[in-house]
This record gives C-alpha cells, sequence and structure tokens, in this order.
C-alpha cells in the first residue's frame, strides 16, 4: 500500500482514538471505529485485533460498546463463521445515536435532581433560621438559573433528535470548510 494511504489511515485511526477519549469513550473504541470507517469491507474480530495490535478480548468487549451505541453492527458475510463488523458511516445518524441515549438521560436527571433540590428547600422553609431562609433563596436563585438551562438543553436535544426529519443534514454535509 503506498506510504500516503498507509500515513493518512494511521492518523485518522489515531485521530478517533483521541477524540473519543475527548468525549468521554475508550480511545480503543474510537480507534476501532475508525479502523472500520476506512475500510470497504466488513472486518473481522482477528482482523481487527491484528491490525490494531490489541487483545481480542479488548475488541470484543468495545464492538459490543460500539453495537450499542449504534456506531458499528454486525454482518453476515457468505461462508464465513467468524463475526464481522462494518461502522455506520452516516455521522448525523451517530450523533444521534449518542445524542438519544447519554445526554438525553443526564439532562433529564439533571432536572430531576434540581427538581428534588427546590423540593427539599421548600420543604424546610418553616425550619429554617433567618440567615439559612437568605441562603436557601440564593440557593434557589441559582438552581433555577441552572433548571433553564438544562431546559434549553433538552429542547436543542429535542430540535435535534425530534425534529430530524425537518433538518436537511445532506445540505449541511456539503458545507465547504477554508
Amino acid at each position: 500500500m503506498h506510504e500516503n494511504l498507509v500515513a493518512v489511515n494511521e492518523s485518522t485511526v489515531s485521530g478517533m482514538g483521541r477524540l473519543a477519549r475527548f468525549f468521554g469513550f475508550g480511545e480503543v473504541m474510537g480507534r476501532l471505529y475508525g479502523t472500520l470507517l476506512l475500510n470497504p469491507e466488513p472486518l473481522s474480530l482477528d482482523d481487527l485485533a491484528d491490525g490494531l495490535e490489541i487483545s481480542k478480548g479488548s475488541v470484543s468487549m468495545n464492538m459490543r460498546a460500539l453495537e450499542r451505541w449504534g456506531m458499528a453492527k454486525e454482518v453476515w458475510m457468505r461462508g464465513e463463521r467468524k463475526k464481522y463488523y462494518k461502522a455506520e458511516s452516516e455521522m448525523w445518524q451517530v450523533i444521534r445515536n449518542v445524542l438519544g441515549s447519554r445526554e438525553r438521560r443526564e439532562v433529564d436527571l439533571a432536572l430531576h435532581v434540581l427538581g428534588d433540590s427546590v423540593e427539599k428547600l421548600q420543604k424546610a422553609e418553616g425550619e429554617l433560621t433567618p440567615e439559612e431562609k437568605e441562603l436557601a433563596k440564593y440557593y434557589l436563585e441559582r438552581i433555577a438559573d441552572l433548571q433553564s438551562f438544562f431546559q434549553f438543553a433538552q429542547i436543542a436535544l429535542e430540535t435535534v433528535l425530534g425534529g430530524v426529519e425537518n433538518l436537511d443534514f445532506e445540505a449541511v454535509t456539503k458545507i465547504e470548510i477554508g
């Protein structure tokens, strides 16, 4: 293979590993996804382990995670008994999968925790000293700001996730930068 093709493959796979780490995923998961993404043909667990020089167990565990996130899927290969995988190449679908499961859950949890905090402060109001009431009022103001932020985040997520059919992702992917 030409040295430039090898260099581009290695830098892209390495970059996907760093990017995955940035977003809170494992570097191996990112490197696996990058390897699958840059391969026109599905790859087996053995192919992935050998190519990335990592254990087959690590490949298997990370591939299950990639499948759960909708970033890769198992494909059937005629005459083969091994498991083969290919990457989800539609980046908007990958983003929707991640946002739809992880971020939506975290925003919902944050709103729930903040709502519980408001409830606790309101229940305790009659038992608080004047100084504590001032502090509770301050807490409620800060919590209201946080709730507004997370409600906005929830609306933004739902706009992307719920209104996908209204967004022209094709036009967005054709934007030329630089």
